[in-house]
């Protein structure tokens, strides 16, 4: 049996994220075939009550780096496809590191419903949020905070889970994401790393792109979850008893009548 199994260890390129708010899914795949050499998964990710970019960042083997950049506004699941590891790259001790940064904005009543798809290979995950602590470089103080990772407990969302993040933990300024791309060019000169200039340079062309989307929408974000909340509805109709419809008629009436 392959096993790759989770320590919580901070991801390999920790102190440069060390800054940014983050969650990690800390993946584990397990397999009895060990002739596996390299598979690939995919993972929807879900997120409501949530506007901006979201940046991924993952490294499949040793020598490789994967990360790209999305815009979740009006799409509600995005599905990330073609994703890999590299199994002999990997011990029975490591697990991997999928980390997800979110340039934006979060509501108070948000949901993250994050699913891992790896075919025949069995894996899970537990999620971690970082929360960036930056007394130390504000004031010069000889005490350092030391920062930690937080596990977040799933719950229970009609046929599956959620996660939903505290109060302390907040999105990143969307302009941090030009910062996050330059650690990402100085990332090219790490010994043994596959060349990333072209994928830097084509994760510049898109954020930009996106970033002047993001400043001239015009739907609001609460109407955008509306939107989707009734056609979530709509597709559920057949499965629902007439109260069921109606109870979830007058929460969306009770959620959304002081806010658009």
């Amino acid at each position: 049996m392959i096993s790759f199994e989770t320590e919580r260890n901070p991801p390999w390129f920790f102190p440069y994220i060390e800054n940014y708010s983050h969650i990690m899914l800390d993946m584990r795949f397990k397999t009895e075939d060990a002739s596996v050499e390299m598979f690939n998964f995919s993972l929807d990710l879900e997120i409501q009550g949530f506007e901006g970019l979201l940046f991924y960042i993952y490294k499949p083997s040793l020598n490789t780096i994967e990360f790209d950049v999305i815009d979740h506004r009006t799409e509600l699941i995005h599905t990330l496809m073609n994703l890999y590891i590299n199994v002999k790259d990997y011990s029975s001790s490591d697990s991997l590191d999928f980390i997800i940064m979110p340039f934006g904005h979060f509501k108070e009543d948000h949901k993250f419903i994050p699913v891992l798809h790896s075919g025949k290979i069995e894996a899970n995950y537990q999620a971690f949020t970082w929360t960036p602590s930056l007394l130390f470089k504000n004031i010069k103080s000889v005490i350092k905070i030391a920062n930690k990772y937080d596990e977040i407990v799933p719950r229970e969302y009609f046929d599956r889970y959620y996660y939903q993040f505290d109060s302390s933990f907040k999105g990143n300024k969307t302009e941090f994401l030009f910062s996050l791309i330059n650690i990402l060019v100085r990332l090219e000169d790490m010994p043994n790393m596959e060349p990333i200039v072209s994928k830097v340079k084509y994760l510049i062309s898109k954020t930009n792109e996106m970033l002047f989307e993001l400043c001239q929408r015009s739907i609001p974000l609460e109407m955008i979850d509306l939107l989707k909340e009734i056609e979530r509805l709509k597709f559920n109709v057949g499965n629902l008893s007439k109260e069921e419809i109606y109870n979830w008629l007058d929460d969306l009436l009770n959620q959304y009548s002081d806010k658009i």
